[in-house]
């Protein structure tokens, strides 16, 4: 039978024999080096052979990236985003065509990936990226993607680039963090990329991608692992959670993929909404700041539950290569354990696992050699360590909250769903300061949308808005 792309099976196990070569990419040149640092499987086989830049490499990348930034802001709005589709369409091809296989065998193999769903992770971001002008439209002061360009459209201020280059380090959640450098190249920054530990493979790809359709030299170059000469020189800094390294300045970066999410489960919830919460908890197989961690219930905490925990046992843990598969495994078992031992506290202090008694599996499982962590809904208290926890996989803390203190309860949240009647609490929530985003009605699983802000809107740090009087032409 005949399948689309996107539908294609991707072969199963990566071919240690048969490393990658993953090189560093110094403006449009890849660079490989004579003793590549390996990167290993959770078996200790190597997976790939990842390209060095050294330090003085690295201070060459920050000063070509500077000579760019004026460049990129001289392109027609046509012709740079045209690049960018570009770009998207061809990485798309290479992932149909099964070009794209080993590299994504070898990221699988690496991060604990289901293939399937890390394919479709590079698919959206590429899709994304197709989109860019329809993205950045939403943040500009105008609404135009010429701003980026111009710097802006009002005769009384000036929308300036707020440094000549970013450094963005990319973590390895899942795939579509990619999607934030991304935006700030695609808002004409000259941007430095250092990847993680265990996805070097993505930005690779994009970055490949990018200079095949014509990407200005310079505009993108990209280290394995830490970059300190690159955080030091930039302009700026994109940094992943919320511990910053030290030799960073407060006024020089901004922090992105953080933040908890939860659902507030008000009174007649819709039939699908237990289908629609978990597909929410398990999108990124649960490795997302979107995914929903905890529900706070207004009513029966325990029924709500164990409608939940009947939705996840419906996804299984399943072998990596298997089309179905939506639950991540951890290369790492002794990371595995650790995240097991701390939910195994919490049900020894009277919390539920709901979900056990839903499968009858155990929350550890291992399968073919690979350790998992079964989805897990758990009942617990309020005042419950875990209850507004991100964990790295799918995981959702349950708890009954009066109304009284629900708004309270969802403060430090990135979404808040709420799902059925709520009163005036979607009002609550929107007024609450540690509340980001309010999804309710049909709109409750929305999940992320780049044009949404998140986290604030990212050209808000990338540009500077200053008042020119009297009123001069941009």
């Amino acid at each position: 039978m005949l399948t689309t792309g996107a539908e294609r099976a991707v072969p199963a196990a990566p071919e240690p024999a048969n490393p990658l070569d993953v090189p560093a990419w110094s403006g449009p040149r890849p660079v490989m080096s004579t003793r590549p640092r390996q990167l290993l499987d959770g078996a200790g086989r190597p997976l790939a052979r990842l390209g060095a830049a050294g330090r003085l490499v690295q201070f060459r990348m920050a000063e070509e990236a500077g000579k760019t930034a004026r460049l990129l802001r001289g392109a027609a709005d046509d012709a740079w985003f045209g690049l960018l589709r570009r770009a998207a369409d061809g990485l798309i091809t290479r992932l149909d065509s099964g070009e794209l296989d080993p590299w994504l065998r070898a990221l699988s193999a690496a991060t604990g990936l289901p293939l399937r769903r890390a394919a479709r992770g590079i698919r959206t971001v590429a899709e994304d990226l197709g989109r860019m002008d329809e993205i950045l439209a939403a943040q500009s002061p105008d609404g135009s993607v010429s701003a980026y360009r111009t710097g802006g459209g009002d005769p009384r201020w000036s929308w300036r680039p707020a440094g000549r280059s970013v450094h963005v380090r990319v973590p390895d959640n899942f795939p579509t963090i990619n999607i934030e450098w991304l935006q700030a190249l695609a808002a004409r920054r000259p941007v430095l990329l250092s990847t993680s530990a265990r996805d070097p493979f993505t930005a690779v790809l994009f970055t490949e991608a990018l200079y095949a359709a014509g990407l200005p030299d310079h505009a993108v170059s990209l280290v394995h692992g830490d970059a300190p000469a690159l955080r030091r020189l930039a302009d700026q800094v994109l940094w992943p959670g919320e511990e910053v390294p030290a030799d960073l300045s407060p006024g020089k970066v901004k922090t992105y993929h953080y933040g908890r999410s939860r659902a507030l489960i008000g009174e007649a919830p819709p039939k699908d909404a237990w289908e629609r919460l978990a597909r929410e908890a398990f999108a990124g197989c649960g490795r997302l700041c979107t995914n929903i961690s905890s529900l706070v219930v207004l009513g029966d905490a325990g029924e709500a539950a164990g409608l939940l925990a009947e939705e996840f046992a419906a996804r299984p843990v399943l072998p990596l290569d298997d089309p179905a598969a939506s639950v991540p495994a951890f290369p790492d078992r002794a990371v595995r354990d650790a995240l097991a031992l701390r939910i195994e506290r919490e049900i020894a202090a009277g919390a539920v696992d709901v979900t056990e008694a839903a499968t009858g599996v155990p929350l550890r499982v291992d399968l073919d050699g690979t350790a998992y962590l079964r989805p897990t809904v758990l009942l617990v208290e309020p005042g419950s360590p875990l209850f507004g926890t991100e964990l790295p996989f799918p995981f959702t803390a349950v708890a009954h909250v009066p109304r009284s203190k629900a708004a309270a309860a969802c403060a430090g949240s990135l979404i808040v769903s709420v799902v059925g009647e709520a009163g005036g609490l979607v009002r609550a929530l929107a007024e609450e300061p540690g509340v980001d985003k309010v999804f309710a009605g049909e709109e409750f699983d929305r999940g992320y949308d780049p044009c949404d802000p998140h986290e604030g809107y990212l050209a808000d740090f990338l540009f500077k808005k200053k008042a020119v009087l009297p009123g001069t032409a941009a």
